[in-house]
């Protein structure tokens, strides 16, 4: 579940037969936030397809994403929500 909506510090759950863990981070001001949740499922998934369980593809998508937002906080393209730029 997706949490990052609701302000304050950046959180996301991971909700399973086995209870729920919170992946939380502080949050990083920037403008350039359009399309987070596809880079957080599509690592994810990335991610497991490199053999991860499930928790750690999450925290590995979680700090990817981060890294993404931070590549792409300093970009001024337009009058909208910018991209995030993913980087390895």
């Amino acid at each position: 579940m997706k949490g990052c909506h609701l302000g304050g510090e950046a959180f996301d759950l991971l909700v399973t037969a086995e209870g729920a863990r919170r992946f939380a981070a502080p949050r990083i001001a920037s403008r350039n936030l359009h399309g987070t949740g596809c880079v957080l499922s599509s690592a994810i998934a990335a991610y497991m397809a490199k053999g991860l369980d499930l928790a750690e593809a999450v925290a590995q998508a979680k700090a990817f994403t981060r890294r993404a937002i931070e590549n792409g906080r300093g970009l001024a393209l337009g009058k909208g929500a910018g991209p995030l730029i993913p980087a390895p």
